[in-house]
């Protein structure tokens, strides 16, 4: 660290202090990749001593992981804030989506860290996506009863339409972001939603829905 910034550094609370490392590290792990990222390059954008982000995170490795994890906790935070707005459970999963589909437009770092990760570390173990979404799967359980309990003849279980709900939108960002130009996930939402109640209901029903949820 240089001179001038050691005297610009100030003493913050430990939390404050590792969600700025964690903030630097995203975006320099994004843009040169893990093999490449230096802890140096990412203490000295975080305003701090190399030293101090090992006191932190013991590892190159686990700032990763614990980068990549704090992106997915906002992400989940966003999601049940969305979540709260309404009690209507077609315009809930509408608003969710729409979260969903925002924060990787605006945070599209987030979906270089899965490319690396996978790249990485895909060989040895589940994607830390998957692993949290997994960790919460219960959480959205009633969400999606209350779903199923407004789609007529529906003969998907709860499971299958949570999967099928997760792998659609998943899939959704990344196609946005591989495509050039790249086209924001959120132009794609009317389509996805769509997509997706079609696959739990007949067409004819999606427009009485469409109607009588004023959607």
């Amino acid at each position: 660290m240089s001179e001038e910034m050691k005297k610009k550094r100030i003493h913050k609370p430990a939390e404050e202090r590792q969600a700025e490392i964690l903030d630097a590290a995203v975006k320099i792990f994004a843009h040169k990749g893990y093999q490449v990222a230096d802890v140096q390059t990412i203490a000295e954008h975080a305003g701090v001593g190399k030293g101090t982000v090992y006191r932190y995170f013991p590892t190159k490795e686990d700032l990763f992981k614990q980068a990549l994890i704090r992106q997915l906790d906002i992400l989940r935070c966003k999601m049940w804030q969305a979540h709260d707005s309404t009690n209507n459970p077609l315009r809930r999963l509408k608003v969710v989506m729409a979260t969903y589909f925002t924060f990787f437009d605006e945070h599209p770092e987030t979906i270089e860290l899965f490319v690396h990760e996978r790249a990485e570390f895909g060989h040895e173990q589940t994607p830390l996506y998957f692993v949290r979404m997994h960790e919460h799967t219960e959480d959205w359980i009633p969400m999606f009863k209350a779903l199923k309990a407004e789609l007529p003849n529906c003969e998907n279980d709860i499971e299958e339409m949570m999967c099928l709900c997760g792998e659609i939108m998943h899939g959704t960002v990344y196609l946005s972001k591989a495509i050039v130009p790249n086209r924001p996930a959120l132009e794609r939402l009317e389509q996805t939603y769509r997509f997706y109640l079609q696959g739990l209901v007949k067409h004819a029903d999606i427009d009485q829905l469409y109607y009588l949820h004023n959607l």
